[in-house]
């Protein structure tokens, strides 16, 4: 949870939809911006959604890609997920909405990718070749890269919050990966709370890849990715007033990642 002044207020990690709705009710009873990294419109009955494509088309060079989301895929028999919690909150999923209160997708590879500038996705997520000490080291690139976000617009204030601290000395004691995953769904919250923040705060560096019928992916971008998206007339988001933002990872992990 990120407060409209960047300040981290809280984060944790929960796992039922019961546990994620409690948490997420204690700061969206006002105004609110809800990140999720997880599909939250999925109508295709087979395949990518468009804004995987796209994702990939604007992405890919990056490393940055996402699972396929379907409607064929058992996940989402029965709709996806984070909009079951999004409706749960009544929140508006209109990506362009000016709505007071909503929710949007979102995906920390492509967003880190153009926060910091990258040449290619961070590889902090455990897949097989990455050994703990590579896995250690991305991951403190990550966190590190997040606390420097304190001298930006929008800022983001981590360093005096203790669970942000807990999370540091979880990465610098780990002696197993799965001590590092024990963190890694905490600090994407914290990362995807900051994507909501930025949407809002700078409307104009993030571009909506699809559309809220078929699917879309929120991200940030760099001047030269935004260039190619609107050559290519994919439109901005629509500017919104500023307010709170928090974000619920809960989608597994990514396949560019």
């Amino acid at each position: 949870m990120v407060d409209d002044t960047g300040l981290l207020l809280d984060v944790s990690t929960r796992r039922t939809d019961d546990e994620i709705l409690d948490w997420l009710r204690r700061w969206t009873d006002g105004p609110c911006v809800v990140a999720f990294d997880a599909p939250v419109i999925v109508v295709n009955p087979s395949g990518n959604r468009g804004c995987e494509r796209l994702m990939a088309r604007y992405f890919g060079r990056f490393h940055a890609y996402c699972h396929s989301a379907n409607t064929a895929n058992p996940s989402f028999a029965g709709g996806p997920r984070a909009l079951r919690l999004a409706d749960a909150l009544g929140l508006d999923v209109d990506p362009h909405s000016s709505a007071a209160r909503r929710a949007l997708e979102v995906y920390p590879h492509p967003a880190l990718v153009a926060l910091f500038d990258l040449p290619r996705v961070l590889q902090y997520k455990a897949k097989p070749g990455r050994d703990l000490e590579h896995l250690r080291s991305e991951m403190q690139r990550l966190i590190d890269g997040l606390e420097n976000l304190a001298e930006v617009s929008p800022p983001l204030l981590l360093k005096d919050n203790p669970d942000w601290q807990h999370i540091r000395t979880t990465i610098r004691n780990a002696t197993r990966k799965v001590d590092l995953k024990r963190v890694e769904d905490a600090i994407d919250g914290v990362v995807c709370a900051y994507i909501a923040a930025y949407a809002t705060a700078q409307p104009n560096r993030v571009r909506v890849l699809g559309d809220g019928l078929t699917g879309y992916i929120l991200t940030p971008v760099t001047a030269s990715i935004a260039a190619h998206i609107d050559q290519d007339n994919h439109p901005d988001p629509t500017p919104a007033q500023a307010v709170p933002a928090t974000a619920q990872p809960t989608a597994p992990e990514s396949p560019g990642s």
